[in-house]
């Protein structure tokens, strides 16, 4: 799937709400798949393809190569995601709200 097709999956997902109250974690894991293939197509167009590397060495890239304002918004993201991601037995869920404004700074981040 694309970025654009995981990021409408993950819209998807938050309009339609699941009984289990999943819905913004899931829809939190496809955004967040969603910033990798972004990542990786920024890192290829400032001439540093780096598929193989991991996403926090593919950040550093960004903020080296890339603007501020980008790498900055994709290491927040990618933070962000990442924290809603994981399950932890004294956190709450991520909310829909703050899932939904995850999507629209990796929308952000998409190719023009």
């Amino acid at each position: 799937m694309s970025a654009v097709e995981l990021l409408g999956q993950a819209q998807r997902i938050l309009n339609d709400p699941r009984p289990d109250g999943l819905s913004s974690r899931m829809a939190a894991f496809l955004a967040r798949q969603a910033l990798e293939l972004v990542v990786d197509q920024r890192c290829i167009e400032v001439g540093a393809p780096a598929s193989w590397a991991s996403m926090r060495s593919k950040l550093a890239v960004l903020r080296s190569l890339d603007t501020a304002e980008a790498a900055d918004s994709a290491a927040i993201a990618w933070n962000r995601l990442s924290a809603a991601c994981h399950v932890h037995a004294f956190e709450l869920q991520p909310s829909a709200a703050e899932v939904t404004h995850l999507c629209k700074v990796v929308a952000s981040l998409l190719p023009a």
